[in-house]
């Protein structure tokens, strides 16, 4: 924890507020759904002094966690009296013919039971709602005994995992103490702000794939059930797609010859992970037959899960779309702004590229890097982004290339999904006035820089930690605000309540100061350069594209409004009416944006022919 308040951007001790926050955190992370721990139990931890949070801090001091110690317990006691209510709840639930249905609740922000029979009934109505739910998945008779015995069963399997981290491991104390650590250390990383994380190695293997787009294994997934652990998906490109044999539904029985029954989705993972190209032997089940596969671990490209891209035609040439999920660097030659440039020259390819569309209201970011190679593509010289630290220091990321790869018409499709490195492209390529933004009114709003572990094959220990803010060309933060779109058109989060602002302990906004930028110039006289890279624009730049604006703005509302297609989707995203019209499946916000693109290629020729 030392190393992460080393690292962070405002927190550099424990403080009261720190401690508040961590505590809460604790007993949120064990009981987010408030199923086991009564009011009276926690208001003792949520409502402590500011003399007793000082304390606290004093005991940590010392290498103390008595706090913590006193959580442990609680939880403890709480997991041992909730497995005596589900077992009584179960009991009747399974001896009922005809289990009522129902049950569960609508909200998790809902308070703790403020005594042993709400904590009944709500333990009752959590048990009911499961059951409910995988009596409609499964469709089974919900009178049928053993089915339900099965359904409980799996359902304590399922929970029982998350309560095996809290409970004393008597076979291993050592192991004990690891989850204790991990728990406080989760909690304290969280209350430092929205960001900060600290990770167990399976959830940092998860985390590395996604940053990565790879992985190492045999490329299967897998899904737990009543009867144990099948094929979720066979992943393409890996040991088990060119074996031919394993098919999504198959049984795993046994991982090189031994058993899996009985074992909890954690073993699993650790019996299928291994060297690199080293072998594991999988038995698996079908029907009534069984069958073994040699499979043999290796490296996997998630390629469903990189930059995808089509043609559309247009007058006598094409429209590029591209998808761009996420801004990944393998670090062997894969990457975001590689796999952009190689799009675009493929889309040249196939004649006149007439505009482009980058679809990246799924990409919740990635590497900063990344968004620096891939915003320099359309910018021929100028800084990125600029980033701060809790010392003060500022680092510009700059484009000195001085190529365009592509000048023409290009629309950055953006919702309130799209955070971090898409919002340093697309406030980068706005503020240039080398792109439209499209979509939902705002994007996520994380102007915030993590460093972090998890891509390290080093690391012992596996955290992010929020180390600075990041700054548009503008001088502005996207924090908190996001990047506000250029002509609206919204997509399905839209109603939604998502963002920065809604996540617990959020960073402020701000802004730089002036005399950051002289400081840039002077830097750049210094290194007499013959011409010296532009201050960042407190204003955005007038481009052509920017000047045609309100005309593509109000031909945008036009053939919105006039799209019945699109009248349905907005009024069935904001619960109203009723219809079976299928409204979604062409991507209605996909085709405005090709539209725009359209007016915007339109109305360039038109100028440039009337230009004398």
């Amino acid at each position: 924890m030392g190393e992460i308040l080393s690292y962070h951007v405002e927190y550099k001790e424990l403080s009261p507020l720190i401690v508040q926050r961590c505590i809460k955190l604790y007993i949120e992370q064990f009981d987010p759904d408030r199923v086991y721990l009564l009011r009276q139990e926690v208001r003792p931890f949520l409502e402590l002094t500011e003399s007793q949070l000082n304390h606290i801090i004093e005991q940590y001091n010392r290498n103390d966690y008595s706090v913590f110690v006193a959580l442990n317990e609680l939880t403890q006691a709480a997991i041992l009296r909730s497995r005596e209510m589900r077992s009584a709840a179960q009991q009747e639930l399974i001896a009922n013919p005809n289990p009522p249905i129902g049950g569960g609740r609508s909200k998790r922000n809902f308070d703790y039971p403020a005594n042993y029979h709400q904590l009944k009934v709500r333990t009752g109505e959590t048990l009911l709602a499961f059951f409910n739910a995988v009596q409609r998945d499964q469709n089974f008779d919900p009178s049928d005994r053993a089915m339900k015995v099965k359904a409980f069963a799996f359902y304590e399997r399922r929970i029982g995992q998350h309560e095996e981290l809290y409970l004393p491991q008597s076979e291993d104390p050592a192991l004990a103490e690891h989850y204790n650590a991990m728990h406080i250390l989760k909690a304290m990383s969280r209350s430092l702000d929205a960001h900060s994380a600290y990770y167990s190695p399976e959830e940092a293997f998860d985390l590395r794939a996604a940053l990565k787009k790879q992985f190492h294994g045999v490329g299967i997934a897998f899904k737990e059930g009543f009867d144990g652990f099948h094929v979720a998906e066979v992943v393409k490109g890996g040991s088990a797609e060119r074996s031919h044999k394993i098919a999504p539904g198959d049984r795993l029985i046994a991982v090189d010859g031994e058993s899996v029954e009985g074992d909890s989705f954690k073993s699993i993972l650790e019996k299928m992970l291994g060297p690199e190209n080293s072998a594991v032997k999988l038995t698996f089940e079908r029907g009534q037959s069984t069958y073994r596969v040699k499979l043999y671990r290796e490296r996997i490209v998630m390629d469903e899960e990189r930059l995808a891209f089509e043609a559309t035609p247009f007058a006598d040439g094409v429209i590029g779309k591209i998808t761009l999920p996420g801004f990944y660097d393998n670090g062997e030659g894969m990457s975001a702004e590689g796999d952009l440039r190689e799009a675009i020259r493929l889309l040249k390819s196939r004649g006149p590229l007439y505009g482009l569309v980058i679809d990246m209201r799924e990409n919740s970011g990635g590497f900063l890097t990344q968004a620096v190679k891939v915003a320099s593509l359309f910018i021929d010289k100028g800084i990125i982004v600029i980033s701060k630290y809790s010392d003060g220091e500022v680092r510009y990321f700059r484009e000195l290339d001085g190529r365009h790869y592509f000048g023409g018409p290009v629309v950055i499709m953006t919702s309130k999904v799209s955070a971090s490195a898409t919002e340093i492209v697309a406030q980068a390529l706005q503020d240039y006035g080398e792109a439209l933004i499209v979509g939902d009114e705002r994007t996520f709003g994380k102007g915030s820089m993590q460093y972090q572990t998890v891509t390290d094959d080093q690391a012992q220990r596996f955290y992010k930690v929020t180390v600075g803010r990041f700054y548009t060309v503008s001088g502005r933060s996207n924090q908190i605000d996001g990047v506000q779109a250029d002509i609206v058109v919204p997509s399905i989060y839209a109603p939604y309540n998502i963002g920065e602002r809604f996540l617990e302990y959020p960073l402020s906004n701000d802004q730089l100061e002036f005399s950051l930028f002289d400081t840039l110039n002077m830097q750049q006289k210094k290194a007499q350069r013959k011409k010296a890279t532009p201050i960042p624009y407190m204003q955005r730049r007038e481009t052509k594209w920017r000047k045609m604006l309100p005309k593509l703005q109000a031909n945008s509302q036009e053939r919105l409004k006039s799209n019945e297609n699109f009248q349905i989707f907005l009024k069935k995203s904001q619960g109203k009416g009723r219809s079976r019209r299928n409204h979604g499946i062409d991507d209605l916000q996909m085709q405005e944006a090709v539209n725009i693109v359209k007016d915007m290629a339109r109305i360039d020729a038109a100028r440039q022919m009337a230009s004398p």
